[in-house]
């Protein structure tokens, strides 16, 4: 945040205005909203500062053309592709960059510090690894000129492939979860999302529902009680992946699974203790 948004935020706080403050330069947005964006041809010189969350597929080509006086971007999705990453170059007042859990970039969509000097903070996490390693090679003789860098979780397209279905995918590399864990928890999911699908595609007895339930709580317990990794994020994480589980094989099934969803988490709740 540079001196003069923290002013302005500062005077806003003094004016007695408890309500967020959202600088008048900058737009949060979803991707749905940035296609529709696009869709218009509007071009919004006005916005600095772009968030957009929720990216499946975007092309920063069509993106530069959009807000072509950006200084901060902040660009995240959930396995979501970027396309044309390279145009980025194009942004010559940048200054800082945020990308999270997108792939389709390579080595050769690195930003290079002679197109925008002006860079002072790159965070980049969940993204491809030869992508990860260029960034990290170009940016890294910066730092000691005051560049903030920080580049985790690289991932290579074998990675990317495996965990298309996984909800966990995030807890790989977590500082704080054990690699075995990971392991287990995994292949816990993976068989509880077997088996509810099993169930409802089966007849749908909800007392078989709930054991599962029961079982994925008991097997979470067990790991927890190893190592003690599930923290208030990790819960609210396996819940997700309950959803997501539940989201998937009514897809499957073609039919309504509120219930057995329900039935599901009733379990959960009576055997779990994280």
């Amino acid at each position: 945040m540079g001196r003069g948004e923290q002013l302005a935020r500062q005077r806003h706080w003094d004016s007695g205005d408890r309500e967020d403050w959202i600088a008048p330069y900058a737009l949060t947005c979803t991707a749905d909203e940035l296609a529709a964006e696009h869709t218009r041809g509007v071009v919004r010189t006005g916005v600095k500062h772009l968030t957009v969350r929720g990216i499946t597929r975007l092309d920063c080509a069509r993106l530069v053309a959009a807000f072509p006086d950006l200084t901060r971007l902040s660009l995240s999705g959930n396995l979501g592709t970027l396309t044309s990453a390279a145009a980025l170059n194009q942004l010559p007042r940048l200054q800082g960059l945020t990308i999270r859990e997108l792939f389709g970039m390579d080595a050769s969509d690195c930003l290079l510090p002679r197109h925008v000097p002006e860079v002072e903070e790159v965070s980049l996490y969940g993204i491809p690894a030869d992508y990860a390693a260029a960034m990290r090679k170009t940016w890294r003789p910066h730092v000691r000129h005051g560049v903030e860098l920080d580049v985790r979780g690289a991932r290579k397209p074998e990675w990317v492939a495996a965990n298309a279905a996984n909800p966990l995918r995030d807890w790989d590399g977590r500082e704080h979860i054990p690699r075995a864990g990971y392991r287990k928890a995994v292949a816990q999911y993976k068989a509880t999302r077997d088996a509810f699908l099993a169930e409802v595609t089966g007849g749908e007895h909800h007392g078989s529902i709930a054991e599962i339930g029961r079982a994925f709580g008991a097997a979470f317990n067990e790991l927890d009680s190893r190592s003690r990794f599930i923290e208030t994020v990790e819960r609210e994480e396996l819940f997700d992946a309950l959803d997501f589980l539940a989201n998937e094989a009514q897809t499957a099934a073609g039919r309504d699974l509120s219930a057995a969803r329900a039935a599901l988490i009733e379990g959960v709740d009576s055997s779990r203790e994280w």
